[in-house]
């Protein structure tokens, strides 16, 4: 399958709003109904008051016929606060330049595919908000992405580079990270 990747910002300052909808109505996600619901009821909302950039890969149904969201990354920038239950190697922990017991990190705040979608597909957006990480890097530096996931999906992510350093406050999700 081929994809195209659009940035939700810009189809918002070129879009009429109702076209927005449209497209983002073309997202189903049967096994994460939360992410459908962001991607459909909030994401338009923190584009806008820049929250966070939402990335769409989007599938052509053909010449004239339009775009199916087929899934959707979102990243922003959040500092990560650690403390003595966070389990980071040294030479990670050197590398995070934490200060106070603040790191700098961007966060992969989002990450879904729509039912149906072929397989590998949530690799190809991780490596994707990667470069888009890479690129902010290189323009104002932090080296540290972030994500939080459920006990299902560790070992997915821990597949595709993170590491795991511990579980968030309230306790229900894993805290990962990977050096860029």
């Amino acid at each position: 399958m081929s994809y195209s990747v659009f940035s939700l910002s810009e189809l918002i300052s070129e879009w009429r709003e109702e076209d927005v909808s449209r497209l983002l109505s073309t997202f189903i996600c049967s096994a994460e109904p939360e992410a459908e619901l962001y991607l459909k009821s909030t994401s338009v909302r923190h584009e806008r008051n820049d929250i966070s950039r939402t990335y769409l890969i989007a599938e052509e149904h053909g010449p004239g016929r339009g775009y199916a969201v087929r899934g959707y990354f979102t990243l922003t920038v959040k500092c990560l606060a650690l403390d003595d239950k966070h389990s980071i190697p040294d030479e990670v922990r050197v590398r995070m330049n934490i200060d106070r017991g603040i790191a700098q990190a961007y966060l992969l705040g989002q990450l879904a595919k729509a039912d149906g979608t072929e397989k590998g597909l949530g690799k190809k957006m991780i490596y994707q908000a990667l470069d888009i990480f890479m690129r902010g890097k290189e323009m104002f530096g932090c080296r540290v992405v972030r994500l939080d996931c459920k006990d299902e999906l560790l070992h997915y992510y821990e597949a595709c580079g993170f590491t795991p350093i511990g579980k968030n406050r309230q306790g229900t999700l894993n805290q990962m990270i990977i050096i860029i």
